[in-house]
């Protein structure tokens, strides 16, 4: 039998409580053993004590004796429920009836004062086949213990678990440096807490963080990160999961090596709503309002209009980045990206000789398939009419690449194509002037019979 105590489980809550005693005790997970356990517990159970911990530790596991308010003896009875499990941990099997590692045998069910979001011990109707309690073997149940190390305080608490070792180790190293921090100076303030309320917020930050703190060619990583945002409280449990999957991972590690980093920026910044600009002081005056470049991220939709300022007519970011974001989140094939480049080119190159700037207006403002599509028409028989050496697209382009799907993706590439413009007629646009509002004009439209 193996002696290895701790390998990874995919319970988070486990998982987090494995890395935390593994950095508290500067050793590789898989080289914990019970005097490693026995050597942290004191440090912790009286970290635990102090009180903005015995807050958290309150919402995460109410009812135990550290929070507990008629325990008396709380350390005492802490460390009695640890050296207890300790007792009873056994190496890692082949298999077992642990519903987390599942290669240990559970010798006592636990509730939610030792396993967050699991149920009240006897109150049996939270549990599978009506048992009285979660079953978890003592070493997983032990590691559960830890988890608070790892958090991060934000409203409830964020729990960060990924199938990225390398994320796991920067994380749970980067919160024990904030708790020996904290025991350095004295001053206890419980899980980590840069002052975030809004839990999507503080996961992209926490991830901007991560890519620019550590220099990890992430590309090979290709990691995915799980965020837990979560109270145990006895009334209103509640739990709200995040996930980034490896395409934005990938993409967001690779934004700041980008010659165009501020301008990613920017356009995270055009997503935060309900701030007026003009009177922010500091980022604490936005930092946790809702940000939708965040949130269509994080449900897999599309932030392409935050690369397009409409108002100043101007591309944010370059095609490179902007093509860059196309293929490794929205993953459109290199060939449709080449099309609709193509097409803006050709569209540009015609506004700027035929000096037509109303056609740019139609193209920015029309607001249908049907119009969007006869306003192409339209471009293409002035370009026959002027001796355009090339199409501006092929049928095969047209069908399979600049809308393959029709009125589905018109927007899309109305979008795209626009970015595109303003990105090559910039120097023209700015001689241009940019003041004039833009006029829905569809009576235009309609009397060339479009």
């Amino acid at each position: 039998m193996s002696e290895i105590i701790y390998d990874f489980t995919g319970n988070p809550f486990v998982d987090a409580g494995i890395w935390a005693i593994s950095e508290w005790s500067n050793k590789k997970p898989n080289e914990l053993n019970k005097k490693d356990f026995k050597g942290i517990i004191d440090d912790v159970v009286k970290l635990y004590l102090s009180k903005k911990w015995s807050k958290n530790i309150y919402s995460i596991f109410p009812n135990n004796p550290i929070t507990n308010p008629s325990v008396k003896n709380k350390e005492e009875r802490y460390l009695g429920i640890l050296n207890e499990l300790i007792e009873e941990i056994v190496p890692l099997g082949k298999s077992g009836d642990c519903i987390s590692c599942g290669r240990r045998d559970v010798t006592h069910r636990s509730g939610k004062d030792k396993i967050p979001l699991t149920g009240s011990g006897k109150l049996i109707n939270y549990f599978s086949y009506g048992v009285d309690g979660a079953d978890y073997c003592p070493a997983c149940a032990f590691a559960v213990q830890f988890s608070p190390l790892t958090m991060y305080a934000c409203g409830k608490l964020l729990l960060i678990h990924s199938n990225s070792e390398k994320i796991m180790k920067i994380w749970s190293r980067k919160a024990i440096k904030n708790i020996n921090k904290q025991l350095a100076s004295g001053e206890f303030t419980g899980c980590f807490n840069e002052e975030y309320t809004n839990p999507k917020n503080a996961l992209f930050h926490i991830i901007q963080d991560m890519v620019l703190e550590y220099d990890v060619r992430w590309i090979n990583e290709a990691p995915s990160i799980n965020c837990y945002h979560f109270t145990n409280y006895n009334q209103g449990p509640d739990l709200d999961i995040y996930h980034v999957p490896t395409p934005i991972f990938k993409f967001l590690a690779y934004v700041p090596q980008h010659e165009k980093f501020e301008d990613w920026l920017k356009i995270v910044r055009r997503g935060y709503r309900f701030v007026n600009w003009e009177k922010i002081k500091n980022e604490k005056e936005y930092k946790n309002n809702p940000n939708t470049v965040y949130d269509n991220l994080l449900k897999g939709k599309s932030i392409i209009k935050y690369f397009i300022d409409r108002k100043n007519k101007e591309a944010i970011g370059g095609w490179d980045l902007l093509s860059h974001y196309l293929e490794e989140v929205r993953n459109m094939d290199e060939k449709r990206i080449d099309v609709i480049k193509k097409v803006g080119d050709e569209l540009a190159d015609y506004i700027k000789t035929a000096d037509d700037i109303k056609t740019l207006k139609k193209l920015e403002t029309a607001n249908n398939y049907r119009n969007y599509r006869n306003l192409l028409r339209i471009i293409i028989k002035k370009r026959i009419e002027n001796k355009a050496e090339n199409p501006l697209f092929s049928f095969d382009d047209y069908v399979n690449h600049l809308f393959p799907e029709g009125n589905l993706t018109w927007r899309e590439t109305q979008d795209l194509i626009l970015f595109r413009i303003y990105e090559v007629l910039h120097d023209w646009i700015i001689q241009q002037g940019i003041s004039e509002e833009l006029i829905v004009e569809e009576d235009e439209m309609e009397a060339e019979n479009v």
